[in-house]
């Protein structure tokens, strides 16, 4: 069940990749990333949004099969909120529809220890609380909130959905310290005998909650109930979205695969609303953003999962979108939202089911949280796929494993430097030094390579004048030919010379991989940039990275070049390959770009060494000319067919 529409971050970095190995291999044509349809559609709600912003509101469910009689509701109880604090987060209920108003996640804690955590867009001087729940579905009515209930009852959702609901939990808050657990009951009865309990039980050192819900009509189970989560949590402190800076999208585990889609992937109607199923046996379901995560695990398989998403033009202060814009000042002023949310089937009998609401944490959910929801529910979780290492799945089977292994290096050297900045470069330098033996080899074929060119190119030419003649090709002066081409290409292959780049195109998808999604790499600093998972605010390192791609490549030795036209196109590559990087990754995460650009500096000084060991004797009193000169009479080479 993979999206077919993926995410444009990785499409751009990935053709940005293949484009970069291809040039270095010699490839003649390139062709330019196409942004898919709805592009400016990323993004997830702001924390300061509007009531105005929102369009008229989307259903929130499916109508009913038939029309349904009104549901009459029992004396409104009075309005209370509840606040549940812990050392992790802090989350307010309120009673009306028994719904999660306010969600804010405060530190994080795995094996590498604790993370405070703070909303995108925060400094040291303004550290702003990361709020998970959208102002925008907090304005809507009804309230596109977590943990409504749907049942396909139009009406009686509708009542259990912004009915007050009554509670014997106090009013204010509850603190909850290490160890310690708290269970807030919300009921509500109608004068048809509708009765509705919800239950939520806190922890205050886990992201894992419990709520249960308990749904009867007449003293009947109502069948179909849904559990809603969502619309769209994520960092809501986000001001404009990019290819990098993602809106939440709808994840989930189906029939033992990953079923994940953006806003853009959905159909939408003339009233913005969209509705798509996701059939099969349901292990785990919610929405997600980069960084963080709500996920329902059922306590046993259930099928009829469903995503409901709306839409909606959002206004922003002006920004500028890409090199493009920002060259030309030509600023962007408003995006497409989405609003997505998950109706997950649940059991109406009073089963809990587990909640996951919090940090994408790969330690934290490896070492703590896949073996808690496994003994919990009997069967295996594993939230690690709630982080996106790739939408393609042909690519996943190797970003994944190799995306975990940087994970564990960079933490490792960052647990020695306390800088995540200073892990980067030391991993950068380590594996550019493992490819040095390699790099050497390179530059042997490809000097080779270019000392056999005129060779190489009279070889062509007798063959060329052979096979005009009707030389067959298996004719003895044919067969010589051929075998003296390949005495000339032995040791100078060009798959030889450009195996370092082989090698480091994987590691380079999963180290973008490993950027976009570590916890720990986001908000980290170093020197002038303030967030390494995010753009460098002034550009310095993209044209750094563009000025060190053009110096790698101009003294790194390149595939023997005959003809003038190759050559050309050799200069030509030289300069425009890193200016369409540059356009390619411009906003890139700074954290790649220092990755990258670091690894260009020692792959300079690196070729600087070989050419300087590799700089060929010359007997005294020689005199070398390094270019002919010009009043030079050119002599014309005569060819040979005996």
């Amino acid at each position: 069940m993979e999206n077919s529409n993926n995410t444009d971050s990785q499409k751009r970095f990935l053709i940005a990749a293949v484009l970069c190995v291809f040039v270095l291999f010699g490839w003649q044509y390139f062709f330019a990333p196409k942004k898919p349809a709805g592009e400016n559609a990323n993004a997830n709600t702001n924390s300061n949004a509007t009531a105005t912003a929102a369009p008229t509101p989307a259903p929130t469910t499916a109508p009913a099969a038939t029309p349904a009689p009104e549901v009459a509701a029992a004396p409104s109880a009075p309005n209370r909120k509840i606040t549940i604090k812990t050392p992790l987060y802090e989350v307010t209920l309120d009673s009306k529809g028994a719904v999660a108003t306010s969600w804010v996640i405060l530190k994080n804690i795995s094996a590498n220890g604790e993370q405070p955590i703070f909303a995108d867009g925060s400094t040291a001087e303004n550290e702003k609380p990361l709020q998970l729940i959208s102002e925008a579905a907090l304005s809507r009515d009804p309230r596109e909130l977590p943990f409504r209930l749907a049942t396909g009852d139009a009406n009686l959702d509708r009542t259990l959905n912004t009915s007050e609901f009554s509670t014997a939990s106090e009013t204010g808050d509850v603190t909850l310290k290490d160890g310690e657990t708290k269970q807030i009951d919300f009921n509500f009865t109608t004068a048809d005998g509708v009765e509705a309990v919800k239950s939520f039980i806190f922890r205050g050192d886990s992201f894992v909650s419990d709520v249960s819900v308990k749904l009867t009509r007449g003293g009947q189970a109502v069948p179909n109930v849904k559990l809603l989560i969502g619309a769209s949590l994520g960092d809501q402190a986000i001001t404009h979205h990019s290819y990098y800076h993602i809106e939440p999208e709808a994840v989930a585990y189906v029939d033992d695969a990953i079923f994940r889609h953006p806003g853009t992937s959905f159909t939408f109607d003339t009233n913005n609303a969209a509705q798509m199923p996701a059939p099969g046996a349901v292990d785990w379901a919610g929405v997600a953003d980069a960084y963080f995560a709500q996920a329902a695990v059922p306590a046993s398989q259930t099928e009829g999962l469903e995503y409901i998403a709306s839409k909606y033009e959002y206004p922003l202060p002006e920004y500028y979108d890409g090199i493009i814009s920002w060259v030309t000042r030509k600023p962007k002023t408003s995006e497409t939202r989405h609003l997505i949310t998950a109706a997950v089937p649940v059991a109406a009998d009073g089963t809990p089911t587990k909640v996951y609401t919090g940090p994408k944490d790969y330690f934290a959910f490896a070492g703590l949280y896949n073996k808690s929801l496994t003994e919990a529910v009997g069967r295996p979780i594993d939230l690690v796929d709630t982080i996106n290492f790739s939408n393609y799945r042909p690519l996943r089977w190797f970003t994944k494993p190799i995306g975990i292994l940087v994970l564990y290096a960079l933490s490792f050297f960052d647990q020695l430097t306390r800088n995540y900045g200073a892990a980067i470069i030391i991993f950068t330098f380590l594996f550019y030094m493992l490819l040095f033996p390699l790099r050497w080899s390179q530059t042997r074929s490809f000097k080779k390579a270019s000392g056999n060119a005129p060779k190489m190119k009279e070889v062509q030419d007798k063959i060329k004048e052979l096979q005009k003649k009707g030389v067959p090709m298996d004719d003895p002066k044919m067969r010589a030919l051929q075998m003296e081409q390949l005495r000339m290409t032995k040791d100078a292959l060009p798959l030889g010379g450009c195996l370092p780049m082989i090698l480091q195109f994987p590691l380079l998808l999963a180290f973008y991989t490993a950027v976009t999604v570590s916890l720990d790499i986001r908000q980290a600093h170093f020197l002038w940039l303030p967030d390494l998972s995010a753009a460098d605010p002034y550009h310095i390192l993209e044209f750094a990275f563009a000025i060190s791609m053009i110096l790698s490549m101009k003294f790194t030795p390149q595939a023997a070049t005959v003809t003038p036209e190759q050559q050309m196109q050799q200069k030509m590559m030289t300069y425009f390959m890193p200016v369409m990087m540059l356009w390619v990754m411009w906003s890139a995460p700074s954290g790649l770009l220092l990755y990258w650009f670091f690894g260009n500096l020692v792959s300079f000084g690196q070729q600087m060494i070989i050419n300087r060991m590799n700089k060929p004797n010359t007997p005294p009193g020689t005199t070398v000319v390094n270019d002919v000169p010009k009043n030079a009479k050119p002599v014309k080479q005569k060819l040979s067919t005996t």
